[in-house]
């Protein structure tokens, strides 16, 4: 599923305008994914997407991503609005995408 899901971002990245994330497991995807991306250390788990999301921002020190791939997702994962708890589970989708970014 992972796999999928970090596809699915991939494909989204590609359209003009970016296609926007519907599912919050793509979003925690994309975390771990811009954060490898911009050689950030793995994102530390927080209580809500939100933070985490914001927590990404904090640790990019206000640096847009340099390739175009990541700038997309990363202005999807911005335009993201639906809030979550984040759950040991969706922790693995963080750690999926940090761990499969190229």
């Amino acid at each position: 599923m992972s796999y999928i899901i970090k596809m699915a971002l991939d494909i989204k990245a590609r359209f003009e305008p970016p296609a926007p994330m519907t599912s919050p497991l793509e979003a925690y995807c994309a975390i771990g994914t811009i954060a490898k991306a911009m050689k950030l250390p793995m994102p530390e788990k927080k209580d809500t997407l939100f933070e985490m999301r914001d927590q990404l921002d904090a640790d990019m020190g206000g640096n847009e991503p340099e390739d175009s791939r990541t700038a997309r997702i990363h202005s999807i994962l911005k335009g993201f609005i639906r809030n979550e708890e984040t759950t040991d589970q969706m922790m693995e989708y963080v750690k999926y995408g940090y761990e499969n970014e190229r």
